[in-house]
């Protein structure tokens, strides 16, 4: 089951793109999927803030 869940993750990245970021998770010692997480989280974070500056005016 969770590795049916990690290939849904990477459906869309090509062999290389999986590979790079296969690479990088090991070198900051993290799994694919929390490598993602976080990447994810980072871009929405900052999604948010350019809506809240924009809401300031």
């Amino acid at each position: 089951m969770e590795q049916e869940k990690k290939v849904k993750l990477l459906v869309y990245a090509t062999e290389d793109e999986r590979t790079r970021i296969k690479m990088a998770a090991a070198r900051l010692h993290m799994s694919m999927s929390q490598l993602i997480l976080d990447s994810v989280l980072e871009q929405v974070s900052s999604i948010e803030e350019l809506e809240r500056k924009e809401a300031r005016g």
